[in-house]
């Protein structure tokens, strides 16, 4: 049986002692960017296929297009039926102390797919493969245990989750090591604390989805943005959504149409809607505007010198790779645009204005209605 790149690199350290794990320095503050050309047994991250005969049959382990919450380009896709594990693994070259670790963010996003999920309350990890004194074991974020950053805890399905673990956060330990037996909860603090020797140190780390304890279930997952010693791991696909904005002007105001557009090796947006930024030469009280999206009365706001105007409703399920987004709105000023109410939008006696309209994507993420980075902006003057 050949080894896997974890086997190899465990033999080594064990067979040569303490000297072959050095200890690295924490690395700068950086995203890396992750596509599917990284995965397999010739890239940086290994799927459990990559590692060699295993007892549990790999499931699904991809870059997939579903938008994460951060940079809306993908995802890492985890999904495992009945009696499978899936995972992606990045090893580095040599071994960091766990104190070492913990004095920068750990942290990943994960999202639940309820509609393809038969277990409940369970989501996937983040773990920490390393040696504790000579011991190697594998650390695994209890996200059920925890508290995202919005406050909910334990998994949630159907959203974004955003896990910070911190010296508090739960983990587990895949085998004994020190005081703690296999299978044992600590704060990562207190492995940190108990791992010090000259052979201890994280030696890469794990997106996972593994045993979920019922022979029948499935769970399907993705995580994204798997934040480990001042690296940020993004996964994402190759093309980039794109959105344009044409206004003209009508009677009463402006009118126009926000376009967004997936390519077909684009992300993949859930519940996609729209968010308006309004902008013109002398702003009017939110109440003397009205506009419509997608033939719809929006709700008009004023937020940062801008009126925004957002439908409390996606406009479409989803925005797939491929596909476009068509969205006509209208904006009804005061007095119209021959008004001449002191607005600025240009009435008559030669009073000239320009109104700015900026159009943002919205979808599914940390919050069920998020702004993307996917927006444009079109002008026009009367």
């Amino acid at each position: 049986m050949r080894l896997n790149r974890l086997t190899a690199y465990v033999t080594a350290v064990l067979t040569a002692g303490a000297s072959v794990l050095c200890l690295a320095p924490s690395a700068q503050a950086a995203t890396q960017r992750v596509t599917a050309a990284d995965l397999g047994p010739a890239g940086p991250w290994l799927r459990l296929q990559d590692q060699g005969p295993s007892t549990n049959p790999p499931g699904v382990q991809e870059v997939s297009p579903f938008a994460d919450p951060v940079h809306w380009n993908g995802s890492l896709h985890l999904a495992i039926g009945p009696g499978q594990q899936s995972q992606a693994a990045h090893y580095y070259t040599a071994g960091v102390q766990l104190s070492t670790v913990l004095a920068s963010e750990i942290s990943y996003d994960s999202y639940v797919d309820s509609a393809h999920t038969t277990t409940t309350g369970t989501g996937p990890n983040l773990q920490l493969p390393m040696f504790c004194n000579g011991a190697f074991t594998t650390l695994s974020f209890q996200p059920q245990l925890a508290t995202d950053a919005e406050g909910r805890h334990g998994v949630v399905p159907d959203i974004w989750q955003h896990w910070d673990s911190g010296p508090s956060g739960i983990w587990r330990t895949s085998r004994a090591v020190a005081s703690f037996p296999a299978g044992g909860d600590a704060p990562l603090s207190d492995f940190a604390a108990a791992c010090t020797g000259a052979t201890s140190g994280v030696i890469g780390l794990i997106g996972n989805v593994g045993s979920l304890g019922d022979p029948a279930a499935s769970l399907d997952t993705y995580v994204d943005n798997l934040t480990v010693n001042g690296t940020t791991y993004d996964f994402a696909v190759d093309g980039t959504a794109t959105a344009q904005v044409d206004l003209h002007t009508t009677a009463t105001g402006v009118a126009g149409t926000a376009v967004f557009h997936s390519p077909a090796d684009g992300p993949e947006f859930a519940d996609p809607g729209t968010r308006l930024l309004i902008s013109a030469s002398t702003t009017p009280a939110p109440g003397d505007v009205q506009v419509t999206i997608d033939g719809i009365p929006a709700t008009v706001t004023s937020e940062g010198g801008h009126l925004v105007a957002q439908l409390p409703e996606p406009l479409a399920d989803r925005l797939l790779p491929g596909g476009t987004l068509t969205v006509p709105f209208t904006i009804t000023l005061p007095g119209g645009t021959g008004g001449g109410y002191g607005y600025g939008y240009g009435g008559g006696g030669g009073d000239h204005g320009t109104v700015t309209v900026t159009a943002q994507l919205l979808a599914r993420g940390y919050q069920p209605l998020q702004p993307t980075n996917v927006s444009a902006e079109d002008s026009i003057t009367f």
